[in-house]
Order: structure tokens, then sequence, then C-alpha cells
């Protein structure tokens, strides 16, 4: 499965392995989570490729586990 996600998409692969992003700033020397009005185009790009990803890993999914983990 790995390799075939890396053959698909190398980043696809980081992605999953790094997890979804999650676009934040530094906000009084605190780090906050960027609300949806906030998002940059390259913030956009990323939440599709984490789509992407996810789609890819419940395609692989047999349907018996699918349902199990979708409910």
């Amino acid at each position: 499965m790995v390799i075939y996600i890396q053959y698909i998409d190398y980043d696809l692969w980081l992605f999953i392995k790094n997890g979804p992003h999650k676009p934040t700033k530094i906000e009084n020397d605190i780090m906050i989570h960027i609300p949806r009005t906030e998002y940059t185009d390259n913030d956009k790009k990323l939440f599709s490729m984490d789509a992407k990803a996810m789609n890819t890993l419940y395609c692989a999914l047999s349907i018996s586990e699918f349902n199990r983990m979708s409910s």
C-alpha cells in the first residue's frame, strides 16, 4: 500500500504520514488556529491534498472495514 500511494503521488504519502493540515498563526507568542475566512490559496490546496489522501485510504478498505470505521 505504501508503495502504491507513493507511486500515485509522493506528497500524498507525506500527507498521510504527517497527518492533516491545520492552518495556524502566531499571535502574542501563542499559536492559534486560523478561521476559515482567513484561509489562503495554499491552505485550500493543502486541504484538497488531505481530502485526496483520505479518499485514497477509504478506497483501499473493504466494504465491511469501511462501514465499521464510518459508524
